[in-house]
């Protein structure tokens, strides 16, 4: 059948809207809507390429560091190292106001740098440190606020899942991707930082300090003592990942590898490592991990139907006719990335978004890494905006009796408004993504 490359891309971008609304799986979407319009238009050379992307995907070698760096998050998570710097960490921050969320925040940075799992982040941090914020009637919007944009921070600060994904499907360096996104991160997580401590200052009901019986529980040489000694696994899990890559001595997936047994010494250090906990920390890495290959796999497809087709030709034209200038077109193509992020799951709306967006880019001369951290920047409010928001329902199901959805939402704009605050911090100042990778030893 001979149709107009034009035609074809509404079809597909209808039948898209359609099926999200749909309420079916995605993957099962994408994949069906890949057959079947490449069957109809294509013909059925269209089964080769489902066979062909399948074990393409498989067996790439970079994407192998996605079951590593999931295992690494969860055997983290099971070490017990966030318990004892919340006991630690929360009393000696406890005087300040805000301090409670302030070491939640605090906690995040360190736990962003050694797992790209949000889920795990927000539900160790809720646990830990929701019911203590509530306890202390910290408000309870801000709190949740907190909880959800603290943990989601593992999704740009290195070593991070998106960007393992990003990297094959943009042709890009991973370990470049994971030091130019580290500033940004670290940035985004100050900033969270900095905006507690303003609100509670100007509203001190928002996050009263700990009563003083609670701060001198310890003294000041054992909370020094207790945050250095339980800083140091983390540090030193940190180091075992992303040094490797700076010094290059291993790429990212060898460098997941090191960290996945890293975490597993460390998990043994603290007494935490037995049969049970390597069970469950093995099939919670392989629900995840087969959660995360299936629609790179279904999403791939899509994209391979919808490229062969002539869609990207009929997007890549109508952008670079726009008469914005390339600065407009440039926001334009963040504004997509934000309405997909509110629609879809973060990795079928950037596998789809990538191959389309990654040549426009190059065409309009903005350096490939610099837009590729700006992408991802951006795609933290995915995490954050509903409806297709997942910290927020991570949250949700582990909040105290009293935090409702509607807390929760509220609580998170601020934080949206914190992103979006950094990425033009990264338009303005390239460098802060630029820096990094320009050290690193090839």
């Amino acid at each position: 059948m001979v149709v107009s490359s034009l035609t074809v891309f509404f079809l597909m971008l209808l039948g898209l809207i359609a099926g999200i609304f749909s309420g079916y799986y995605l993957f099962a979407v994408l994949g069906g809507l890949g057959v079947i319009f490449g069957y109809v238009f294509w013909g059925p050379d269209v089964f080769n390429l489902v066979f062909l992307n399948f074990f393409g995907t498989v067996k790439n070698y970079t994407l192998l560091a996605i079951p590593l760096f999931v295992f690494m998050g969860n055997m983290l998570q099971h070490s017990g190292v966030a318990n004892k710097l919340f006991d630690v960490l929360g009393v000696a921050l406890g005087g300040l106001k805000g301090g409670l969320a302030v070491s939640a925040l605090f906690i995040s940075i360190l736990f962003a740098a050694t797992t790209g799992i949000v889920g795990a982040s927000v539900v160790t941090m809720g646990l830990l440190f929701l019911p203590a914020m509530v306890k202390q009637n910290y408000d309870k919007s801000m709190a949740s606020g907190v909880i959800c944009a603290g943990g989601t921070l593992g999704i740009l600060i290195p070593p991070s899942i998106m960007l393992v994904v990003y990297g094959p499907t943009a042709g890009l360096s991973v370990g470049k991707l994971f030091y130019g996104a580290m500033v940004p991160g670290i940035v985004l997580g100050v900033l969270y930082i900095v905006y507690v401590l303003i609100k509670c200052q100007l509203n001190p009901a928002a996050g009263p300090p700990l009563p003083i019986e609670e701060r001198n529980r310890y003294s000041t040489k054992e909370k020094l003592m207790g945050i250095l000694i339980h800083i140091v696994p983390v540090l030193a899990l940190i180091f075992a990942v992303l040094g490797v890559i700076w010094f290059g001595i291993a790429p990212p997936t060898e460098a997941a590898a090191i960290g996945a047994l890293a975490s597993m010494l460390i998990a043994a250090a603290y007494g935490k490592l037995n049969l049970k906990v390597l069970k469950e920390t093995l099939y919670r890495s392989l629900q995840t991990s087969c959660m995360i290959y299936t629609i790179i796999i279904f999403a791939g497809l899509f994209v391979s139907v919808f490229m062969r087709l002539g869609g990207g030709n009929v997007v890549q034209n109508a952008f670079l006719s726009l008469p914005f200038g390339k600065w407009g077109i440039f926001f334009l193509m963040m504004f997509m990335v934000f309405i997909l992020g509110l629609l879809m799951d973060w990795i079928a709306s950037m596998l789809i978004i990538v191959p389309i967006f990654t040549p426009i880019a190059a065409s309009l001369g903005f350096d490939p890494l610099w837009f590729a951290i700006a992408v991802c920047v951006m795609y933290q409010t995915s995490f954050l905006t509903p409806p297709f928001a997942y910290s927020i329902f991570y949250l949700k199901g582990v909040a105290p009796p009293g935090v409702t959805t509607g807390h929760i939402m509220r609580g998170v704009w601020p934080f949206v408004v914190l992103q979006i605050i950094t990425l033009l911090l990264v338009i303005l100042f390239p460098q802060l993504v630029l820096w990094l990778p320009s050290l690193m030893i090839q």
